[in-house]
């Protein structure tokens, strides 16, 4: 197993699994020091990607160290961002379903479920903004892919250019994908900001374990 993938099979998965614990235990303690320090770790993730990408595109895009499952959900070699917001959503819905009768007598519980008229106007418009993105990541990435998919290049320097693209693109969705991040959590409290980082990280150890388990089935 060489650097990047005992980085992205092995540490990350630990480092995230590490960060949930303590975002669980530290939740009714939340504050933005806290959530500051997931961030921190995102943002260490995203520079070994980045570093990744740079040495070698096309590897860093065929992501030989996820499983299968984790490779079909990938959008331009990661979650897409706006999934972010719809686990904001799917979450804050559940809780305010749950939530209902204690705010109709006025108790407020200060988490997902208790999101302000103010702060769900930002999330959408993050929302909107973040799938014009989107849209024109997708198609430069249509371009890079239909580019490559032509009579093999000329000359090693028109290969370059098709792979830098290639990597031009892949840095490009993953500043959107840490912006993004950065951004909701930066419209939520404390408590809220926490409550969707686990979540997050549930649906991210979530879908590597049961994509192990299916590769391990097929050997």
């Amino acid at each position: 197993m060489d650097s990047d993938e005992f980085i992205f099979a092995a540490v990350w998965p630990r480092e995230l699994s590490r960060l949930r614990r303590e975002l669980r235990c530290a939740r009714g303690d939340a504050d933005r020091a806290l959530v500051d320090r997931a961030i921190a770790l995102y943002e260490c993730f995203f520079r070994a990607r980045s570093t990744a990408a740079r040495s070698d595109p096309v590897r860093a895009y065929a992501a030989p160290w996820a499983t299968a499952l984790e490779r079909a959900a990938h959008w331009v070699a990661g979650w897409r961002p706006n999934a972010l917001i719809h686990l904001l959503y799917s979450e804050s819905s559940l809780r305010f379903e749950s939530q209902l009768p204690d705010l109709l007598l006025g108790v407020h519980s200060g988490d997902l479920g208790d999101l302000s008229s103010a702060q769900l106007a930002r999330i959408d418009e993050l929302q909107r903004r973040t799938m014009r993105e989107e849209v024109e990541i997708s198609a430069e990435m249509a371009a890079v892919q239909e580019g490559l998919a032509e009579p093999f290049p000329r000359s090693d320097a028109e290969l370059e250019g098709k792979v830098g693209e290639l990597r031009r693109v892949m840095e490009r969705a993953d500043e959107l994908r840490l912006r993004t991040l950065r951004e909701v959590v930066g419209m939520l409290e404390p408590m809220q900001a926490v409550d969707l980082l686990v979540a997050a990280a549930d649906l991210e150890i979530g879908l590597r374990e049961f994509g192990l388990w299916q590769d391990g089935s097929r050997v």
